[in-house]
């Protein structure tokens, strides 16, 4: 049998252990039900600051289950309209998609110059041109310089250091997040992963919260 001694070290241990987690999801937050400790600019959001679905995605742009996620994602938007509101986070897994950094990078600075959404677009929709290109930037400046943004203006973004200081501390959220892997979205603060289980079961949770808003 244990000892009284040894109960109460036992119980003692437990005890610290619980602060300790505690503690660390005080910091970190409960995964998908954290809030957002660094805004996010208003020209990476699409869509009513009022609608009733929030989407908050995390993605990498060298990221190909992120590039198939964009089909269902773009569906999405068309099929419910002004009833989402779109967030975008950048997350680039840059130990598994080396290019992945300057091309968030690249979408902040058009951002910061009035073109995110569609330089997003683009990125995603060439990734194959760029993503294995020796010299990506290349295309960096001639998908800029194709929706009107002057070379000058994109060339002092990229050689700063406030647009990478920004994807840096959307990695950091997503670090907070316990994200470990793109695309991840938050649907009014539930998570899903991946482009499959967002198709799915996020267009269920997304009619479950219309339909509660409808009976309320």
């Amino acid at each position: 049998m244990m000892t009284t001694t040894l109960k109460r070290r036992l119980g003692g241990l437990l005890i610290a252990v619980a602060a300790a987690m505690a503690s660390a999801y005080g910091a970190r937050g409960f995964a998908g039900r954290v809030e957002m400790s660094v805004p996010v600019p208003p020209y990476r959001e699409k869509g009513a600051a009022t609608a009733p679905i929030e989407i908050v995605e995390y993605s990498d742009f060298q990221c190909p289950a992120c590039r198939a996620a964009e089909a269902p994602l773009r569906g999405v938007l068309r099929l419910y309209g002004p009833k989402v509101k779109l967030v975008f986070r950048d997350d680039p897994l840059t130990g598994l998609h080396p290019r992945a950094f300057d091309a968030a990078v690249a979408a902040e600075c058009a951002g910061r110059l009035g073109k995110f959404w569609p330089y997003h677009d683009r990125l995603y929709d060439r990734q194959d041109e760029w993503a294995s290109s020796k010299d990506p930037k290349v295309f960096f400046r001639s998908y800029a310089a194709a929706l009107g943004i002057k070379r000058k203006a994109f060339d002092a973004c990229l050689s700063g250091t406030e647009a990478a200081d920004a994807v840096r501390a959307d990695m950091q959220q997503a670090k907070n997040r316990w994200i470990s892997g793109t695309p991840t979205f938050f649907i009014n603060g539930r998570r899903f992963v991946g482009g499959n289980q967002f198709a799915s079961l996020g267009i269920h949770w997304m009619d479950a919260i219309l339909k509660k808003g409808a009976g309320s």
